[in-house]
């Protein structure tokens, strides 16, 4: 019994990032494929937000690490309060980037719960002393899959990370989809 639960609490451990208490990257590629094959089956919609701190080098450099992982984790509480229905998923992608998977939301609701999620970031008002705002912020990007015979959940991701690219090089502080 003993050993029974302790490798239960090792395969919940290998499952959750240590920082954030977020699902980490291999739950999230497993959901996200797991999420695809359901979305293509039944023709409904996925969706991806792939988020990225803004300027998060510098924060770390002028305040420290453990400052930076208090931001993190900030930040990752607002991503686990914005995955609200069963089946969405928030995650640390690795680093300062975030993942937020969405089965049955189209493009036009990905976008709206983006938005949102960056305007809470910005909302805690964060000090960063380093960027013009003054405050941490985040940019972030969107996908929907596309039903076609080329489309794949790293294509998904793709798409989400050249709208995250959009969005940095557009000015952060934004979800672009």
């Amino acid at each position: 019994v003993a050993l029974e639960r302790a490798n239960q609490t090792l395969e919940r451990l290998a499952r959750i990032d240590g920082l954030t208490g977020l699902c980490n990257r291999r739950v999230f590629d497993e959901e996200l494929t797991r999420s695809w094959r359901t979305a293509v089956r039944d023709h409904q919609p996925l969706s991806v937000v792939l988020i990225d701190v803004d300027h998060f080098k510098a924060y770390n450099d002028h305040y420290g690490h453990m400052i930076g992982d208090d931001c993190l984790r900030a930040v990752g509480r607002v991503l686990e309060d914005s995955a609200r229905r069963p089946g969405d998923l928030a995650a640390r992608f690795g680093g300062e980037e975030f993942a937020l998977l969405l089965p049955k939301t189209d493009l036009a609701g990905a976008i709206r719960i983006g938005q949102l999620v960056v305007d809470q970031v910005r909302e805690l008002q964060i000090e960063h002393a380093k960027v013009p705002l003054g405050c941490v912020t985040i940019s972030a990007g969107v996908a929907q899959v596309e039903s076609d015979d080329h489309a794949s959940p790293d294509k998904l991701l793709s798409a989400a990370d050249a709208q995250l690219y959009v969005a940095k090089e557009s000015g952060r502080n934004r979800c672009v989809g």
